[in-house]
């Protein structure tokens, strides 16, 4: 067997159905326009991102892989890819969420069910300041997703990063 043989699912963890369509209905691959704000250039940059969702780990957990797509340095094109693995902890009623990248840090935040449908990731960045990702008005076609970071220890919130997702 292979690893990716060993690692994937097809399926969501028996038993916990419910519990697991909080992130298992963003399962497949979706086309995304990104915006985020450049801390270090104080400016927004705007790309694309090929964003897959599939089960992994016996159906236990949600992994993704983001490929994504922005003016490099030279003004050309430039890839760099992602991957957020999310573990459901039913002791807890919570995922444990993970998002690392060969380029960046590793931001560790814990993942719940929110309004209207939405979810709610919340955590710490690595430099100490809060951080909450949402995916809200999600539907079986599309999705936003919205990054906020605070300069004042959750007390106010500022939008550093917007995803618009529609389903290939």
């Amino acid at each position: 067997m292979t690893l990716v043989e060993e690692l994937v699912a097809d399926r969501p963890w028996v038993g916990h159905e419910p519990e697991m369509e909080l992130y298992g209905r963003l399962i497949g691959t979706w086309d995304v326009v990104n915006r985020f704000y450049a801390e270090d250039r104080a400016e927004w940059v705007t790309g694309t991102v090929v964003w897959t969702f599939g089960w992994v780990l016996a159906g236990h957990t949600v992994q993704d892989v983001m490929w994504f797509t922005g003016p490099g340095p030279d003004g050309g094109p430039r890839r760099v890819t992602g991957s957020t693995v999310r573990h459901y902890d039913p002791a807890g009623k919570c995922w444990a969420v993970v998002w690392f990248s060969p380029t960046s840090k590793i931001f560790t935040l814990t993942g719940r069910g929110g309004d209207d449908g939405d979810i709610v990731q919340e955590g710490t960045q690595p430099d100490g300041r809060p951080i909450r990702w949402l995916f809200t008005e999600v539907t079986r076609e599309s999705f936003r997703w919205l990054g906020y970071v605070s300069d004042d220890q959750g007390e106010t919130w500022r939008l550093v990063q917007e995803m618009r997702a529609a389903r290939r």
